[in-house]
């Protein structure tokens, strides 16, 4: 089996010391593959360079086609298969939001889901996946993404095709995913096509045959939670047995425990990896299972904020691949080893420093101490006694000098490990928000603390 590692670069995209490291590091723990979610990073051309690098959509100054080669390179050279992956229906925002392609949204104002009935939506991602697809000669496999799409029937024109259509909504995504492989086979006849299989699992077996998707894609069928909450249906396998000659999992390693956690949970991740091991084992009668993609989502969509950064999440994955080796060869002799730096190791150790001071931050902003002896109203009437207002003062004056000693240091080492866009992001995001309501507690504190205890509200 495959042991790809989804590398998702719509934040926070790695620079290219730190992703050589990865790829090294990666190898070692036993990855047989990456997939590269380039969204916004890719140095699309023509009339769409607006989407990509070559107009530094991202505003991370990530990749020059150059860079695009040089990946593969070390991809190459660490003799990891390269998949790469462009979104084709669903989490379409980088694309859709711009003013040119807007027209082209299945529900107004909301630019996740491409509408499959447009004249130039088959177009647009044809031209996406092509020039993909050109720098990479050599490709065995593509993935086309297709995965949650919210929005369905919601235009005029998708309304009438459902419609007239026996297989009403279904013909819409089905429709559009057929004749985009058809297109891509028509390039590339000896390409494999993975799709994530979401919207696939509850149209009937009849329907996916009736539309060939059989023939022409290979699912990915996810499922990111622990073993206690894990369930794919049985029947899948059964519809899939018959469709599909092999599938794929798709377990997660980060960015799966909540849209905006900072630190890896790695108890919880492996728990996600042993839960798709016992499936596996179930079911490898049934379905010929042709690997696992370890995803590690860096945003759960294009608008929302940064989620574990791959820098802090390299020993949750490097454990969850450990898993996947013992399964699938007992006799596996891990090449990692101690003298071998976990690629982000220092990061780590400052993320953890971070969590503490975080916490504390967030108990003495939420305190009983504050909302006790220095609330709205006491402030407002000057009614406080300064024994009190000095351990709040000391508090915050403590956690302001902690985590701005942080944000210098995770300023030094986030800018060498990805962009000054996405630094600025996270900083801007996780730092610079406590620090602002830390500083106004420290400052009304210390303000109240220096005037004597009140007589009576003012």
């Amino acid at each position: 089996m495959h042991k790809i590692v989804h590398l998702d670069l719509k934040g926070a995209p790695l620079k290219l010391s730190f992703l050589e490291q990865v790829l090294k590091y990666i190898k070692k723990c036993g990855a047989t593959g990456i997939l590269i979610e380039w969204e916004d990073s890719f140095p699309y051309r023509g009339e769409i360079v607006d989407i990509g690098s070559n107009a530094d959509a991202s505003g991370d100054g990530m990749y020059s086609i150059e860079e695009v080669m040089y990946i593969f390179q070390c991809a190459k050279e660490n003799q990891l298969e390269v998949i790469q992956l462009v979104q084709t229906i669903g989490h379409m925002e980088f694309v859709l939001k711009h003013p040119v392609f807007r027209k082209l949204q299945e529900k107004p104002r909301t630019p996740a889901v491409l509408c499959p009935s447009q004249q130039n939506s088959q177009s647009l991602v044809r031209a996406m996946v092509q020039q993909v697809l050109n720098v990479q000669p050599d490709a065995k496999y593509f993935h086309i993404g297709a995965d949650e799409v919210w929005h369905t029937a919601v235009c005029i024109q998708c309304q009438y095709r459902a419609v007239s259509s026996k297989f009403g909504k279904l013909c819409l995504y089905l429709e559009h995913i057929r004749d985009l492989a058809i297109f891509i086979k028509q390039l590339r006849p000896e390409l494999t096509i993975l799709l994530w299989d979401d919207m696939l699992r509850s149209t009937p077996a009849e329907v996916l045959q009736y539309y060939k998707l059989g023939e022409l894609v290979r699912p990915v069928v996810w499922d990111y939670n622990i073993k206690p909450h894990f369930h794919i249906n049985p029947q899948l396998w059964e519809n899939y047995k018959t469709l599909f000659p092999t599938v794929w999992a798709g377990s997660a390693f980060k960015g799966a425990n909540g849209s905006c956690k900072v630190y890896t949970n790695e108890e919880r991740y492996m728990s996600n990896q042993e839960a798709w091991i016992d499936e596996v084992k179930k079911n490898s009668h049934k379905v010929d299972f042709v690997g696992v993609i370890l995803t590690g989502w860096s945003r759960y969509d294009h608008f929302a904020t940064l989620c574990e950064l791959l820098a802090v999440s390299m020993g949750c994955l490097r454990e969850c691949l450990r898993l996947w080796n013992k399964f699938l060869d007992t006799n596996y002799s891990n090449e990692v080893n101690e003298a071998d730096v976990t690629p982000g190791q220092e990061l780590v150790q400052h993320m953890q420093c971070y969590e503490m001071f975080r916490e504390r931050s967030e108990k003495l902003i939420q305190s009983d101490l504050l909302a006790t002896w220095m609330n709205p109203w006491q402030v407002e009437h000057g009614y406080t006694c300064p024994a009190q207002l000095e351990i709040i003062a000391n508090e915050s004056v403590m956690l302001i000098r902690q985590l701005t000693a942080l944000r210098e240091i995770f300023v030094r080492q986030l800018a060498a490990i990805t962009g000054s866009r996405s630094t600025k992001e996270w900083l801007g995001t996780f730092i610079t928000p406590l620090l602002n309501k830390l500083t106004d507690i420290q400052d009304v504190a210390i303000t109240r603390y220096n005037l004597d205890a009140s007589v009576r509200p003012i």
